[in-house]
């Protein structure tokens, strides 16, 4: 009997545990964190159908961290590798979030929100028909 409601129980705190984990909106994990770029897709099965091409990631950008924050801002943190002779060490660009049509705008920019999980950012953007991919795939972690 007492194992029965030991395993009762059980189940019902993992159902619960699962509930509360279905309930995270994409725009909290997006502020949740600080991001960095990279090129290792952690899920493929969320990637648009057709042709893609993954973001790269400079050298010089590998240090560099994004922090969506509350107030529609998105602070880009230059590390210590610079792109560039003369570089600001951080800026805000301005970003939102429609959580019904998934799309995240950067800078002005449109992208679609394919993924959003404690583990990474997966955004894109389509690419016009002659450059032979249909979209390119900006990764976060």
């Amino acid at each position: 009997m007492k194992i029965n409601q030991l395993l009762i129980l059980t189940v019902l705190a993992f159902l619960s545990l699962q509930c509360k984990k279905e309930g995270v909106e994409p725009k909290d994990i997006l502020v949740s964190k600080e991001w960095k770029k990279t090129v290792a897709d952690k899920n493929l099965y969320s990637n648009p159908s057709g042709k893609i091409l993954y973001a790269s990631v400079l050298n010089c950008q590998k240090d560099d961290t994004y922090r969506f924050n509350e107030n529609g801002k998105l602070t880009l943190k230059k590390g210590s590798s610079q792109c560039e002779m003369i570089e600001a060490a951080s800026e805000d660009l301005p970003y939102s979030y429609n959580k019904a049509s998934k799309e995240l705008i950067i800078s002005g920019i449109k992208y679609t929100l394919a993924e959003a999980t404690s583990v990474q950012i997966k955004y894109y953007a389509p690419l016009p028909a002659d450059s032979g991919s249909d979209y390119i795939v900006f990764l976060l972690e």
